[in-house]
């Protein structure tokens, strides 16, 4: 017994070593048939497939030979191969695709034709054979016969829920973008939580759109849904997204509106529609959208935050228009005072305190008002102690106004040390270098800013890098201080807002010291002077010039970045915005500005920012 078992013992590993052997052999010969297709020796290659398939029969070398044979036009070949394969496999109808395309590389269209429509009427209702029969035209390209795959599979499953995604990429790879739609709006009716998906794909494929065409027909197909379906409120939803894809608000509005209304939402889609119309300026729409939820009163769980959301919308609203009256800014002063008067003084409402204060101090020219605001505002209970170094930040930027220095200095220290180690002490500490800065004590100044050099924020790294150099090359050995003690006093104008006083001192700087370092943060102190006088074209103007003379310098990144937001936001050349945005990531590489371009130049594209997708260097 024990012989019989020593006998298969051996013939099992000889049989082992044998088909180990085999396989040797075909990995070696597989590779110098690679070697040869990659050199172009392709007959050379086919011979070694052929070795190796007449050997295996394998799907993955006969799909080599398939796309060799034609290279060297021995379709007989091609034809006699495919022609056994379908005899030994029957039922694998992508093989008949295969033959049809050899047909048709002959010229031989009737042929070819025959072929592919005989493989959709040989279908037996098998999903999987519909699938790989569908891939094997797609692999040709030959879309109108996949899309008749797709429905005969339908019919002989009797299901219209099949092949949905499919279909409809059939559909668009043709051009009938009609159909592709309503093919992907069937998919919501059947299934909402595709929806996510669906935005996704329409995002990708209805861009560009240059005449608006597909954007309109999706538009029309939804609102006939709306109007056929009601009950599916997926569609509403979509035709919202679609607006707001459009930048139209007030569309998205009326949209969320009645589907809030129908829903019974409670205001949750208008608060949310509110706060992305804001951060695209259309405030008109803002403003709707949160009249609507503050309008359903108390029973909104949004109601509190949408009074105060109200706010900020009009006051951006006034504050940002080229021209606005005294008038405008005592109107919103009303508004902040009934929201104060209703809602109470507490930690909830301190961004309205604090708003309230801004608005009587930088457009009132009330400091006084807004100092006393402050101060009580550090006496409210329940304050949390970061609510409380908020306010004395605040209220050290007002007394800086008036010339109270060191009280100013005395805040910021106190904000620092409470939160040595969080953003806000770093905010303080840094407020307080440019105090130092201001009243020309650069050596304590470049201390404070050469240890926020190192800061978690890259804003304030990058302006702390930014000030303690332009103190580094004016208070050298063979450098003069009198010019940047100008360019302080000038700094210190600005933040006060007597630009009379900072362009007059701005003014002398090259005019006394031709020779100072300072020409380009002049000219982009001009800059920032012109634009808070809001005349845009002006304050282009100097960073034209700055770019122009000084764009390899440090503030070479910063003129550019505020030149494309310049032509974006109040110029209206988005054009011009995108080149701009366009040479600042390809030119400054490593500026802190160049994730916002990116991310604003695709904006302007119209590209799809929800996307994980990294675009590519030549894409931006």
């Amino acid at each position: 017994m024990r012989f019989w078992h020593y006998i298969t013992v051996l013939f099992l590993f000889l049989l082992c070593a044998e088909n180990s052997i085999a396989q040797s052999d075909i990995q070696t010969i597989y590779s110098l048939a690679r070697q040869a297709k990659d050199n172009g020796e392709f007959a050379k290659a086919i011979t070694y497939y052929e070795e190796i398939y007449d050997k295996t029969n394998n799907e993955g070398y006969y799909r080599e030979l398939v796309e060799l044979y034609p290279q060297v036009e021995d379709y007989r070949s091609a034809e006699k191969m495919i022609k056994k394969r379908l005899r030994n496999f029957p039922d694998r109808l992508h093989y008949q695709v295969d033959l049809g395309h050899i047909y048709e590389m002959q010229d031989d269209e009737k042929s070819a034709k025959k072929e592919y429509e005989d493989a959709i009427d040989e279908m037996s209702g098998n999903q999987n054979q519909a699938r790989l029969l569908a891939n094997q035209f797609n692999q040709y390209q030959l879309y109108s016969f996949t899309e008749q795959v797709y429905l005969e599979a339908r019919k002989l499953n009797k299901n219209d829920q099949l092949f949905r995604f499919e279909l409809a990429n059939a559909y668009a790879q043709q051009g009938k973008s009609s159909e592709m739609i309503g093919e992907y709006l069937n998919v919501l009716g059947s299934n909402r939580g595709y929806i996510q998906s669906v935005q996704n794909i329409f995002q990708r494929i209805l861009h560009p759109d240059p005449e608006g065409k597909q954007m309109e027909d999706l538009r029309t197909q939804l609102l006939k849904r709306i109007q056929d379906e009601p009950e599916k409120e997926v569609f509403a939803e979509l035709l919202i997204w679609l607006y707001i894809q459009d930048k139209n608000f007030t569309g998205a509005y009326l949209q969320a509106q009645a589907l809030d209304k129908r829903s019974n939402e409670k205001g949750k889609r208008l608060h949310s529609l509110a706060k992305l119309a804001l951060s695209n300026k259309a405030y008109d729409a803002a403003e709707k959208s949160l009249n609507y939820v503050i309008n359903l009163g108390d029973e909104s769980p949004y109601y509190l935050s949408s009074k105060m959301l109200l706010v900020d919308v009009l006051k951006e609203k006034i504050t940002t228009t080229e021209k606005y009256a005294l008038e405008d800014i005592e109107k919103l002063q009303s508004v902040y005072d009934k929201n104060i008067s209703e809602l109470g003084k507490s930690a909830y409402t301190l961004p309205l305190i604090r708003g309230k204060a801004e608005l009587h101090a930088y457009y009132l020219n009330e400091i006084d008002t807004a100092i006393q605001i402050l101060e009580d505002a550090l006496n409210i209970d329940g304050l949390s102690e970061i609510n409380r170094a908020e306010v004395k930040i605040d209220l050290a930027d007002l007394l800086l106004l008036t010339n109270d220095i060191w009280e100013a200095s005395l805040l910021y220290s106190q904000v620092e040390k409470a939160f040595k180690y969080d953003q806000i002490g770093e905010t303080a500490k840094f407020k307080n270098a440019k105090v130092a800065f201001y009243t020309g004590d650069f050596n304590w100044a470049q201390a404070q800013l050469d240890v926020l050099k190192g800061s978690t924020s890259k804003l304030i790294s990058n302006d702390a890098m930014h000030l303690s150099n332009l103190i580094t090359d004016n208070i050298g050995l063979d450098s003069m201080p009198e010019p940047l003690e100008m360019y302080a006093r000038a700094d210190l104008a600005i933040f006060k807002q007597d630009y009379g006083q900072a362009e007059q001192i701005l003014d002398s700087i090259p005019k006394y010291f031709p020779a100072s370092s300072l020409k380009d943060e002049v000219l982009f102190a001009h800059f920032k002077i012109e634009k808070a006088k809001r005349n845009f074209e002006k304050a282009a103007t100097y960073l034209r010039k700055l770019i122009a003379e000084y764009g390899e310098d440090i503030l070479g990144d910063d003129a550019l970045f505020q030149l494309a937001k310049l032509e974006e936001e109040y110029l209206g050349n988005k054009e011009k915005a995108m080149e701009h945005y366009k040479q600042l990531i390809t030119t400054y590489p490593s500026s802190l500005h160049v994730v916002e371009s990116r991310k604003r130049y695709r904006m302007l594209r119209g590209d799809n920012l929800e996307s994980t997708e990294i675009p590519k260097e030549e894409e931006l």
